[in-house]
């Protein structure tokens, strides 16, 4: 136990989470509680975590500030300015031991944040000789690094500032090794609870009903940033914090590319589009992809590739249970795909992890109950394609499922998202009427 030779005046406010302008909900007091305590419970007394928020950055002030997930994660904090340790052994302040330590600057010291018995909330004037004390008996610090790639162009080469972070440290502590905490967090993260899927549920929701609006409102000759409004207006206006990641919208041609996000063209007659589009709801995210024909009916070479992307999903879908492989779902994409005739058109895995971010982290390759993961598969054919039909060149298809993995197999949160040739086309063709 470590004692620190000057007075602190250290806060315990014992508040759930709550957003002072709205009174909205963000993350649970007991879920933040379990999350600490089951990291502290994956250290050993001679290490401790250590991460920070998000910086903010001059871009905040046009684009929303947005913060680190592992942070967010263990604290529900979403501003800028706070660091927090985590040292099972305890730290001392007076005759009380805490093992959770939260520092901030003194402006933010009332902002609600939620203490257990066993955390204090500091000035961050004291952040250096509290890390000071402790890293005395450590043998590993966990922290969460943030690569910052630099391009030497003048050299050729590039600077990754990580490691020299990494290596001064290390140089000025010997015998104390500084380790990314990024495993940790991915073995915590990967698991969602009931309160995670609830959010994540509500998300897709809203990225269906944007989805269902524009298959109601699209025509030839609408814009593809058209098309991303109609989305984003419907998941803001029912309760989305924001969207996931930059909404990808690509019609004709562009359906090629699965990034493609200058959503720019006009979409004409004929085109296919890609709706690659998610909500985000508080901190959880959707990730839906839905292939539309802007007319509202597909030609017949688009209905050919449609409907062997749709029976590849569908298949690989089904294999989805605890046990089963990240590795098994793609490579079983890929023995479908060629069975279909398309080998040569597949350009990316068919899945990945979702949760506070897009991309979410995994710890291995297996697949366990409460995770959720995405099943995209998709075929792109070239224009100057020379193998297939005429009328199956020059556009993409990819339909992409958010999917739960259950204790007895799986369940799609997005089911309800129109993606049947059959309901696409009545839904669409209704609007016409």
């Amino acid at each position: 136990m470590q004692k620190i030779a000057f007075f602190i005046g250290f806060l315990l406010i014992s508040v759930p989470l709550f957003c002072q302008e709205c009174g909205d909900k963000a993350h649970s007091s007991k879920e933040l509680l379990d999350r600490r305590k089951a990291l502290l419970n994956m250290l050993d007394t001679g290490s401790a975590v250590l991460i920070k928020s998000a910086d903010a950055t001059p871009d905040n002030m046009i684009e929303p500030f947005r913060q680190s997930p592992d942070f967010m994660y263990l604290t529900g904090i979403d501003e800028p300015g706070y660091k927090i340790i985590m040292y099972p052994k305890g730290y001392r302040f007076g005759n009380r031991l805490k093992s959770v330590i939260i520092f901030t600057y003194p402006e933010q010291l009332y902002e609600p944040v939620f203490l257990s018995a066993g955390d204090t909330l500091l000035d961050d004037k004291f952040f250096e000789p509290v890390l000071a004390s402790i890293t005395r008996d450590l043998r590993t610090l966990y922290y969460s690094p943030v690569p910052e790639l630099t391009n030497d162009w003048l050299n050729e080469k590039v600077v990754i500032r990580e490691r020299e972070v990494k290596k001064t440290f290390e140089q000025a502590h010997p015998g104390l090794k500084l380790k990314p905490a990024n495993k940790l967090f991915s073995l915590m993260r990967q698991i969602k609870t009931d309160d995670e899927i609830a959010q994540t549920r509500k998300a897709i929701g809203f990225t269906g009903d944007g989805i269902r609006s524009v298959m109601q409102k699209i025509r030839p000759g609408m814009y593809e940033y058209e098309v991303q409004a109609i989305i984003e207006y419907e998941a803001k206006s029912e309760g989305a914090s924001s969207m996931a990641f930059p909404s990808i919208i690509g019609s004709g041609t562009n359906s090629l590319m699965p990034h493609y996000e200058k959503n720019s063209c006009r979409m004409k007659k004929d085109d296919i589009v890609v709706m690659d589009v998610g909500a985000r709801y508080e901190s959880y995210c959707a990730d839906i992809t839905r292939t539309i024909p802007v007319s509202g009916s597909f030609t017949p070479g688009q209905k050919v590739i449609y409907q062997a992307v749709l029976d590849i999903q569908k298949e690989v879908i089904a294999m989805i249970k605890s046990g089963i492989t990240f590795s098994d779902l793609d490579r079983r994409t890929t023995q479908l795909t060629a069975a279909a005739g398309y080998k040569n058109y597949i350009i990316h895995s068919v899945t990945h992890s979702l949760g506070l971010v897009v991309h979410d982290p995994s710890a291995g390759d297996t697949l366990r109950p409460g995770m959720i993961i995405t099943i995209e598969p998709g075929i792109y054919i070239p224009s100057d394609d020379t193998v297939q039909a005429s009328d199956r060149r020059g556009f993409g298809v990819r339909i992409e499922d958010d999917v739960l993995v259950t204790a007895d197999g799986f369940e799609v949160l997005s089911k309800n998202i129109p993606k049947e040739i059959a309901e696409i086309e009545k839904l669409m063709n209704n609007k016409r009427k």
